[in-house]
Protein backbone atom coordinates (compact mmCIF):
# COMPACT_ATOMS: atom_id res chain seq x y z
CA UNK A 1 0.00 0.00 0.00
CA UNK A 2 2.91 2.32 0.72
CA UNK A 3 5.33 1.47 -2.10
CA UNK A 4 3.15 0.19 -4.95
CA UNK A 5 1.47 3.53 -5.85
CA UNK A 6 4.85 5.26 -5.76
CA UNK A 7 6.48 2.78 -8.15
CA UNK A 8 3.52 2.62 -10.53
CA UNK A 9 3.04 6.38 -10.76
CA UNK A 10 6.78 6.92 -11.22
CA UNK A 11 7.05 4.55 -14.19
CA UNK A 12 3.97 6.01 -15.90
CA UNK A 13 5.65 9.43 -15.85
CA UNK A 14 8.70 8.15 -17.70
CA UNK A 15 9.11 9.08 -21.39
CA UNK A 16 9.77 5.43 -22.29
CA UNK A 17 6.56 4.14 -20.69
CA UNK A 18 4.80 3.27 -23.98
CA UNK A 19 7.95 2.56 -25.98
CA UNK A 20 9.75 -0.67 -26.90
CA UNK A 21 12.94 -1.47 -24.95
CA UNK A 22 15.55 1.29 -24.96
CA UNK A 23 17.98 1.21 -27.91
CA UNK A 24 21.00 0.68 -25.64
CA UNK A 25 21.29 -2.35 -23.39
CA UNK A 26 19.94 -5.89 -23.17
CA UNK A 27 16.24 -5.01 -23.28
CA UNK A 28 15.76 -5.66 -27.01
CA UNK A 29 17.34 -9.12 -26.66
CA UNK A 30 14.93 -10.14 -23.90
CA UNK A 31 12.04 -8.69 -25.88
CA UNK A 32 13.06 -10.53 -29.06
CA UNK A 33 13.17 -13.86 -27.21
CA UNK A 34 9.85 -13.17 -25.51
CA UNK A 35 8.25 -12.34 -28.86
CA UNK A 36 9.45 -15.58 -30.50
CA UNK A 37 8.37 -17.55 -27.45
CA UNK A 38 4.89 -16.03 -27.69
CA UNK A 39 4.74 -17.23 -31.31
CA UNK A 40 5.62 -20.80 -30.34
CA UNK A 41 9.25 -20.72 -31.51
CA UNK A 42 10.76 -21.39 -28.10
CA UNK A 43 13.55 -19.36 -26.50
CA UNK A 44 14.98 -17.99 -29.74
CA UNK A 45 15.55 -14.81 -31.70
CA UNK A 46 14.68 -13.83 -35.27
CA UNK A 47 16.13 -10.39 -35.91
CA UNK A 48 15.22 -10.55 -39.62
CA UNK A 49 11.52 -11.06 -38.90
CA UNK A 50 9.48 -8.12 -40.11
CA UNK A 51 6.85 -8.98 -37.51
CA UNK A 52 9.45 -8.28 -34.81
CA UNK A 53 11.02 -5.26 -36.55
CA UNK A 54 7.73 -3.44 -37.25
CA UNK A 55 7.31 -2.26 -33.65
CA UNK A 56 10.70 -0.55 -33.65
CA UNK A 57 10.14 0.87 -37.15
CA UNK A 58 6.80 2.38 -36.14
CA UNK A 59 8.16 3.95 -32.96
CA UNK A 60 11.47 5.53 -34.01
CA UNK A 61 13.46 3.94 -36.87
CA UNK A 62 16.34 6.42 -36.43
CA UNK A 63 16.61 5.98 -32.68
CA UNK A 64 16.54 2.19 -33.09
CA UNK A 65 18.94 2.11 -36.04
CA UNK A 66 21.44 -0.12 -34.23
CA UNK A 67 18.68 -2.52 -33.17
CA UNK A 68 17.25 -2.69 -36.70
CA UNK A 69 20.67 -3.33 -38.24
CA UNK A 70 20.70 -6.80 -36.69
CA UNK A 71 19.82 -9.76 -38.89
CA UNK A 72 19.49 -13.49 -38.27
CA UNK A 73 17.13 -16.41 -38.91
CA UNK A 74 15.31 -18.11 -36.04
CA UNK A 75 18.19 -19.07 -33.70
CA UNK A 76 17.79 -20.89 -30.38
CA UNK A 77 19.20 -18.62 -27.68
CA UNK A 78 21.44 -19.75 -24.81
CA UNK A 79 22.76 -16.29 -23.94
CA UNK A 80 19.87 -15.11 -21.79
CA UNK A 81 18.17 -16.75 -18.79
CA UNK A 82 14.62 -17.96 -19.53
CA UNK A 83 12.40 -16.42 -16.86
CA UNK A 84 12.03 -12.80 -18.01
CA UNK A 85 11.43 -13.71 -21.70
CA UNK A 86 8.78 -16.16 -20.47
CA UNK A 87 7.06 -13.31 -18.63
CA UNK A 88 7.22 -11.05 -21.73
CA UNK A 89 5.70 -13.89 -23.75
CA UNK A 90 2.90 -14.29 -21.20
CA UNK A 91 2.10 -10.57 -21.42
CA UNK A 92 2.08 -10.69 -25.24
CA UNK A 93 -0.39 -13.58 -25.17
CA UNK A 94 -2.80 -11.45 -23.14
CA UNK A 95 -2.07 -7.98 -24.56
CA UNK A 96 -1.03 -7.88 -28.24
CA UNK A 97 2.52 -6.63 -28.76
CA UNK A 98 2.58 -2.85 -28.96
CA UNK A 99 2.50 0.26 -26.74
CA UNK A 100 -0.03 -1.23 -24.30
CA UNK A 101 1.97 -4.42 -23.77
CA UNK A 102 5.18 -2.39 -23.33
CA UNK A 103 3.41 -0.31 -20.69
CA UNK A 104 2.09 -3.46 -18.99
CA UNK A 105 5.60 -4.97 -18.80
CA UNK A 106 6.98 -1.79 -17.25
CA UNK A 107 4.12 -1.68 -14.75
CA UNK A 108 4.91 -5.28 -13.78
CA UNK A 109 8.56 -4.34 -13.25
CA UNK A 110 7.52 -1.42 -11.04
CA UNK A 111 5.25 -3.73 -9.07
CA UNK A 112 8.12 -6.23 -8.68
CA UNK A 113 10.26 -3.50 -7.10
CA UNK A 114 7.48 -2.60 -4.67
CA UNK A 115 6.80 -6.24 -3.77
CA UNK A 116 10.49 -7.04 -3.36
CA UNK A 117 11.14 -4.09 -1.07
CA UNK A 118 8.00 -4.87 0.94
CA UNK A 119 9.16 -8.46 1.44
CA UNK A 120 12.53 -7.14 2.61
CA UNK A 121 10.81 -4.84 5.11
CA UNK A 122 8.83 -7.84 6.38
CA UNK A 123 12.05 -9.86 6.63
CA UNK A 124 13.68 -7.03 8.58
CA UNK A 125 10.78 -7.11 11.02
CA UNK A 126 11.16 -10.92 11.34
CA UNK A 127 14.90 -10.66 11.98
CA UNK A 128 14.51 -7.94 14.58
CA UNK A 129 11.39 -9.23 16.36
CA UNK A 130 12.96 -12.69 16.91
CA UNK A 131 16.38 -11.33 17.85
CA UNK A 132 18.12 -12.16 21.12
CA UNK A 133 18.69 -8.42 21.52
CA UNK A 134 16.05 -6.50 23.45
CA UNK A 135 17.11 -3.36 21.59
CA UNK A 136 16.39 -4.91 18.17
CA UNK A 137 13.06 -6.33 19.33
CA UNK A 138 12.04 -2.91 20.63
CA UNK A 139 12.77 -1.25 17.27
CA UNK A 140 11.55 -4.06 14.96
CA UNK A 141 8.53 -2.13 13.70
CA UNK A 142 10.55 1.03 13.03
CA UNK A 143 13.34 -0.85 11.27
CA UNK A 144 10.80 -2.10 8.71
CA UNK A 145 9.19 1.31 8.27
CA UNK A 146 12.42 3.25 7.96
CA UNK A 147 13.66 0.75 5.35
CA UNK A 148 10.58 1.53 3.25
CA UNK A 149 11.21 5.25 3.66
CA UNK A 150 14.74 4.68 2.33
CA UNK A 151 13.25 2.88 -0.68
CA UNK A 152 10.87 5.81 -1.16
CA UNK A 153 13.87 8.13 -1.65
CA UNK A 154 15.71 5.83 -4.09
CA UNK A 155 14.98 7.24 -7.54
CA UNK A 156 17.82 5.19 -9.03
CA UNK A 157 15.98 2.01 -8.05
CA UNK A 158 12.81 3.19 -9.79
CA UNK A 159 14.79 3.74 -13.00
CA UNK A 160 15.19 -0.01 -13.42
CA UNK A 161 11.49 -0.28 -14.19
CA UNK A 162 11.84 1.98 -17.25
CA UNK A 163 13.51 -0.66 -19.45
CA UNK A 164 13.12 -4.37 -20.13
CA UNK A 165 15.75 -5.50 -17.63
CA UNK A 166 15.84 -8.28 -15.04
CA UNK A 167 16.86 -6.28 -11.97
CA UNK A 168 13.31 -5.69 -10.60
CA UNK A 169 12.38 -9.37 -10.79
CA UNK A 170 15.79 -10.32 -9.36
CA UNK A 171 15.20 -7.94 -6.44
CA UNK A 172 11.81 -9.52 -5.79
CA UNK A 173 13.23 -13.04 -6.20
CA UNK A 174 16.14 -12.49 -3.84
CA UNK A 175 13.85 -10.91 -1.25
CA UNK A 176 11.57 -13.96 -1.38
CA UNK A 177 14.57 -16.29 -1.17
CA UNK A 178 15.99 -14.43 1.84
CA UNK A 179 12.71 -14.64 3.75
CA UNK A 180 12.19 -18.32 2.86
CA UNK A 181 15.69 -19.48 3.76
CA UNK A 182 15.60 -17.50 7.02
CA UNK A 183 12.31 -19.18 7.93
CA UNK A 184 13.71 -22.60 6.96
CA UNK A 185 16.66 -22.08 9.32
CA UNK A 186 14.65 -20.40 12.07
CA UNK A 187 12.04 -23.18 12.15
CA UNK A 188 14.33 -26.04 11.00
CA UNK A 189 11.72 -26.59 8.30
CA UNK A 190 12.47 -29.01 5.45
CA UNK A 191 9.42 -27.69 3.60
CA UNK A 192 10.72 -24.12 3.61
CA UNK A 193 14.21 -25.33 2.69
CA UNK A 194 12.65 -26.86 -0.43
CA UNK A 195 10.77 -23.65 -1.21
CA UNK A 196 13.93 -21.60 -0.74
CA UNK A 197 15.79 -23.89 -3.17
CA UNK A 198 13.02 -23.40 -5.72
CA UNK A 199 13.19 -19.63 -5.18
CA UNK A 200 16.95 -19.56 -5.73
CA UNK A 201 16.60 -21.71 -8.84
CA UNK A 202 14.11 -19.22 -10.27
CA UNK A 203 16.50 -16.46 -9.29
CA UNK A 204 19.20 -18.09 -11.45
CA UNK A 205 16.67 -18.30 -14.28
CA UNK A 206 16.15 -14.55 -13.82
CA UNK A 207 19.85 -13.52 -13.60
CA UNK A 208 22.46 -16.08 -14.58
CA UNK A 209 25.11 -14.41 -12.40
CA UNK A 210 23.52 -16.07 -9.36
CA UNK A 211 25.06 -19.35 -10.58
CA UNK A 212 28.29 -17.98 -9.11
CA UNK A 213 26.65 -17.95 -5.66
CA UNK A 214 26.16 -21.73 -5.62
CA UNK A 215 29.65 -22.59 -4.22
CA UNK A 216 29.02 -20.24 -1.26
CA UNK A 217 25.47 -21.31 -0.38
CA UNK A 218 26.03 -24.55 1.59
CA UNK A 219 28.65 -22.88 3.82
CA UNK A 220 26.40 -19.82 4.30
CA UNK A 221 23.41 -21.96 5.27
CA UNK A 222 25.54 -24.02 7.66
CA UNK A 223 26.99 -20.86 9.22
CA UNK A 224 23.48 -19.50 9.79
CA UNK A 225 22.60 -22.67 11.73
CA UNK A 226 25.68 -22.86 13.97
CA UNK A 227 23.89 -21.79 17.15
CA UNK A 228 20.48 -23.32 16.45
CA UNK A 229 19.20 -26.11 18.69
CA UNK A 230 18.41 -28.44 15.76
CA UNK A 231 20.46 -31.67 15.63
CA UNK A 232 23.26 -31.98 13.07
CA UNK A 233 21.23 -34.50 11.04
CA UNK A 234 18.43 -31.95 10.61
CA UNK A 235 20.93 -29.31 9.51
CA UNK A 236 22.29 -31.61 6.83
CA UNK A 237 18.74 -32.44 5.74
CA UNK A 238 18.01 -28.73 5.31
CA UNK A 239 21.09 -28.23 3.13
CA UNK A 240 20.30 -31.38 1.12
CA UNK A 241 16.64 -30.41 0.61
CA UNK A 242 17.69 -26.93 -0.51
CA UNK A 243 20.34 -28.28 -2.91
CA UNK A 244 18.13 -30.93 -4.50
CA UNK A 245 15.21 -28.55 -5.08
CA UNK A 246 17.61 -25.97 -6.55
CA UNK A 247 19.08 -28.51 -8.97
CA UNK A 248 15.64 -29.77 -9.99
CA UNK A 249 14.72 -26.23 -11.05
CA UNK A 250 17.90 -25.31 -12.95
CA UNK A 251 18.92 -28.67 -14.47
CA UNK A 252 16.22 -28.84 -17.21
CA UNK A 253 17.40 -25.50 -18.64
CA UNK A 254 21.03 -26.60 -18.46
CA UNK A 255 20.20 -29.85 -20.29
CA UNK A 256 18.37 -27.83 -22.93
CA UNK A 257 21.46 -25.63 -23.47
CA UNK A 258 23.69 -28.69 -23.84
CA UNK A 259 21.30 -30.11 -26.44
CA UNK A 260 21.13 -26.81 -28.37
CA UNK A 261 24.90 -26.28 -28.40
CA UNK A 262 25.83 -29.92 -28.90
CA UNK A 263 28.56 -29.74 -26.27
CA UNK A 264 28.93 -29.50 -22.51
CA UNK A 265 28.09 -25.82 -21.98
CA UNK A 266 25.09 -25.95 -19.60
CA UNK A 267 25.32 -22.24 -18.83
CA UNK A 268 25.34 -21.24 -22.51
CA UNK A 269 27.80 -19.07 -24.38
CA UNK A 270 27.10 -15.71 -22.74
CA UNK A 271 29.35 -16.09 -19.70
CA UNK A 272 32.72 -16.57 -21.44
CA UNK A 273 31.88 -13.93 -24.04
CA UNK A 274 30.84 -11.32 -21.49
CA UNK A 275 33.84 -12.04 -19.26
CA UNK A 276 36.07 -10.66 -22.00
CA UNK A 277 34.79 -7.16 -21.18
CA UNK A 278 35.96 -7.56 -17.57
CA UNK A 279 39.46 -8.87 -18.30
CA UNK A 280 40.89 -6.36 -20.74
CA UNK A 281 42.98 -3.17 -20.80
CA UNK A 282 39.87 -1.04 -21.23
CA UNK A 283 38.34 -2.40 -18.04
CA UNK A 284 41.57 -1.92 -16.09
CA UNK A 285 41.76 1.69 -17.28
CA UNK A 286 38.10 2.39 -16.41
CA UNK A 287 38.17 1.30 -12.78
CA UNK A 288 37.07 -2.30 -13.37
CA UNK A 289 33.90 -1.33 -15.26
CA UNK A 290 32.78 -3.78 -17.94
CA UNK A 291 33.58 -2.65 -21.50
CA UNK A 292 31.89 -3.71 -24.74
CA UNK A 293 34.70 -2.87 -27.17
CA UNK A 294 36.72 -6.13 -26.75
CA UNK A 295 33.61 -8.22 -27.44
CA UNK A 296 32.68 -5.97 -30.35
CA UNK A 297 36.12 -6.40 -31.92
CA UNK A 298 36.00 -10.16 -31.45
CA UNK A 299 32.53 -10.40 -32.99
CA UNK A 300 33.63 -8.38 -36.01
CA UNK A 301 36.61 -10.70 -36.49
CA UNK A 302 34.54 -13.88 -36.21
CA UNK A 303 31.66 -12.51 -38.32
CA UNK A 304 34.21 -11.81 -41.08
CA UNK A 305 35.01 -15.52 -41.34
CA UNK A 306 31.40 -16.55 -42.02
CA UNK A 307 28.88 -15.76 -44.73
CA UNK A 308 26.21 -14.66 -42.29
CA UNK A 309 23.92 -13.30 -44.99
CA UNK A 310 22.86 -16.82 -45.87
CA UNK A 311 23.84 -18.59 -42.65
CA UNK A 312 21.53 -21.22 -41.23
CA UNK A 313 20.36 -21.36 -37.62
CA UNK A 314 22.99 -23.98 -36.79
CA UNK A 315 25.72 -21.85 -38.36
CA UNK A 316 24.68 -18.93 -36.17
CA UNK A 317 24.92 -21.20 -33.14
CA UNK A 318 28.40 -22.27 -34.30
CA UNK A 319 29.37 -18.60 -34.55
CA UNK A 320 28.34 -18.00 -30.94
CA UNK A 321 30.27 -21.09 -29.83
CA UNK A 322 33.36 -19.84 -31.70
CA UNK A 323 33.06 -16.40 -30.11
CA UNK A 324 32.73 -17.93 -26.63
CA UNK A 325 35.72 -20.22 -27.19
CA UNK A 326 37.98 -17.45 -28.47
CA UNK A 327 36.81 -15.10 -25.73
CA UNK A 328 37.86 -17.68 -23.12
CA UNK A 329 41.29 -17.96 -24.74
CA UNK A 330 41.73 -14.18 -24.78
CA UNK A 331 40.67 -13.87 -21.14
CA UNK A 332 43.20 -16.55 -20.12
CA UNK A 333 45.93 -14.86 -22.17
CA UNK A 334 45.17 -11.42 -20.72
CA UNK A 335 45.26 -12.80 -17.17
CA UNK A 336 48.63 -14.44 -17.89
CA UNK A 337 50.13 -11.22 -19.26
CA UNK A 338 48.59 -8.94 -16.59
CA UNK A 339 48.75 -11.17 -13.54
CA UNK A 340 50.41 -8.49 -11.37
CA UNK A 341 47.52 -6.10 -12.14
CA UNK A 342 44.80 -8.48 -10.93
CA UNK A 343 44.79 -7.29 -7.27
CA UNK A 344 44.36 -3.71 -8.47
CA UNK A 345 41.57 -4.76 -10.85
CA UNK A 346 39.76 -6.73 -8.13
CA UNK A 347 39.75 -3.73 -5.78
CA UNK A 348 38.71 -1.34 -8.56
CA UNK A 349 35.70 -3.49 -9.44
CA UNK A 350 34.33 -3.56 -5.92
CA UNK A 351 34.94 0.14 -5.35
CA UNK A 352 33.33 1.04 -8.68
CA UNK A 353 30.32 -1.24 -8.14
CA UNK A 354 29.55 0.49 -4.83
CA UNK A 355 29.62 3.96 -6.42
CA UNK A 356 28.79 6.79 -5.80
CA UNK A 357 30.45 8.07 -2.66
CA UNK A 358 28.82 11.48 -2.27
CA UNK A 359 25.59 13.10 -1.17
CA UNK A 360 22.75 10.83 -0.10
CA UNK A 361 24.62 7.69 -1.24
CA UNK A 362 27.53 8.50 1.04
CA UNK A 363 25.15 9.20 3.94
CA UNK A 364 23.47 5.81 3.42
CA UNK A 365 26.82 4.04 3.34
CA UNK A 366 27.84 5.71 6.61
CA UNK A 367 24.52 4.73 8.21
CA UNK A 368 24.96 1.15 6.94
CA UNK A 369 28.41 0.99 8.59
CA UNK A 370 26.87 2.28 11.80
CA UNK A 371 24.24 -0.46 11.42
CA UNK A 372 27.02 -3.03 11.10
CA UNK A 373 28.65 -1.71 14.28
CA UNK A 374 25.32 -1.71 16.13
CA UNK A 375 24.56 -5.30 15.11
CA UNK A 376 28.07 -6.37 16.09
CA UNK A 377 27.26 -5.17 19.60
CA UNK A 378 23.66 -6.43 19.77
CA UNK A 379 23.10 -9.47 17.52
CA UNK A 380 25.80 -10.93 15.29
CA UNK A 381 23.49 -13.53 13.76
CA UNK A 382 21.34 -10.77 12.29
CA UNK A 383 24.57 -9.11 11.18
CA UNK A 384 25.49 -12.28 9.26
CA UNK A 385 22.09 -12.49 7.59
CA UNK A 386 22.38 -8.92 6.28
CA UNK A 387 26.09 -8.70 5.42
CA UNK A 388 26.85 -12.13 3.92
CA UNK A 389 24.69 -11.52 0.78
CA UNK A 390 26.43 -8.19 0.24
CA UNK A 391 29.81 -9.82 0.80
CA UNK A 392 29.11 -12.70 -1.61
CA UNK A 393 27.87 -10.21 -4.19
CA UNK A 394 31.06 -8.19 -3.83
CA UNK A 395 33.16 -11.35 -4.25
CA UNK A 396 31.29 -12.18 -7.46
CA UNK A 397 31.93 -8.65 -8.73
CA UNK A 398 35.61 -8.92 -7.78
CA UNK A 399 35.93 -12.12 -9.81
CA UNK A 400 34.02 -10.95 -12.88
CA UNK A 401 33.47 -7.23 -13.53
CA UNK A 402 31.63 -4.16 -12.34
CA UNK A 403 28.49 -3.16 -14.22
CA UNK A 404 27.25 0.20 -12.99
CA UNK A 405 25.99 -1.20 -9.70
CA UNK A 406 23.62 -3.67 -11.41
CA UNK A 407 25.06 -6.67 -9.54
CA UNK A 408 24.07 -5.07 -6.23
CA UNK A 409 20.45 -4.29 -7.11
CA UNK A 410 18.98 -7.69 -6.11
CA UNK A 411 20.60 -7.40 -2.66
CA UNK A 412 19.71 -3.74 -2.10
CA UNK A 413 17.23 -4.85 0.57
CA UNK A 414 20.03 -6.02 2.88
CA UNK A 415 21.73 -2.67 2.44
CA UNK A 416 18.51 -0.74 3.15
CA UNK A 417 17.95 -2.70 6.36
CA UNK A 418 21.50 -1.90 7.50
CA UNK A 419 20.85 1.78 6.74
CA UNK A 420 17.63 1.62 8.75
CA UNK A 421 19.32 -0.09 11.70
CA UNK A 422 22.18 2.43 11.58
CA UNK A 423 19.82 5.38 11.73
CA UNK A 424 17.80 3.90 14.59
CA UNK A 425 20.97 2.98 16.47
CA UNK A 426 22.18 6.59 16.30
CA UNK A 427 18.71 7.79 17.32
CA UNK A 428 18.50 5.40 20.27
CA UNK A 429 22.02 6.24 21.46
CA UNK A 430 21.26 9.95 21.24
CA UNK A 431 18.01 9.43 23.16
CA UNK A 432 19.84 7.35 25.78
CA UNK A 433 22.55 9.97 26.31
CA UNK A 434 19.99 12.78 26.41
CA UNK A 435 17.88 10.80 28.88
CA UNK A 436 20.91 10.14 31.09
CA UNK A 437 21.75 13.85 31.16
CA UNK A 438 18.19 14.77 32.01
CA UNK A 439 18.22 12.17 34.77
CA UNK A 440 21.44 13.59 36.21
CA UNK A 441 19.98 17.10 36.01
CA UNK A 442 16.81 15.99 37.78
CA UNK A 443 18.86 14.28 40.49
CA UNK A 444 20.86 17.44 41.10
CA UNK A 445 17.66 19.50 41.38
CA UNK A 446 16.21 16.98 43.84
CA UNK A 447 19.35 17.17 45.98
CA UNK A 448 19.28 20.96 45.96
CA UNK A 449 15.60 20.95 46.89
CA UNK A 450 16.19 18.53 49.78
CA UNK A 451 19.02 20.69 51.16
CA UNK A 452 16.89 23.81 51.00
Amino acid sequence: MFLLPLQLVAVTQDVWFWAPPKPIGDGSDYEAIGFELSRGHGWSTDFSSEAWRNLYHSFDPMGYEQTLDRRSPVVADTNRPPLFPAWISAVYRVIPRGPYSSAAIRLSLAAAIAIGCSIIAAWGWCLASTSTSAWLRRYAFWIAWFAMIVVFTERNLRNYATDFLTEPFALMGFSAFALLIWYAVHQSSIKFAIWSGIAFGLLIHCRSAFVLWIPFLPACIWLSMVKTVAPIRTKWKLILAFSISLLLVVTPWWIRNVMVLGELQPLGTKGPTTLLGGYCDESLNSGGEWQFEPEKRLREEVYGRFDLGSATSQEWIDVEKTIASEASQRVAEWIRLNFVSLPQLVVQRVVTEWNPYKGKSLLFKILALVGVAGLWLHDRRVLLWLTVPLLVNSIVVAGTYSLGGRFLVPTYGCFYLLVSIGFLYIFSEFARVLGARNMRGTTKLDRAASKS
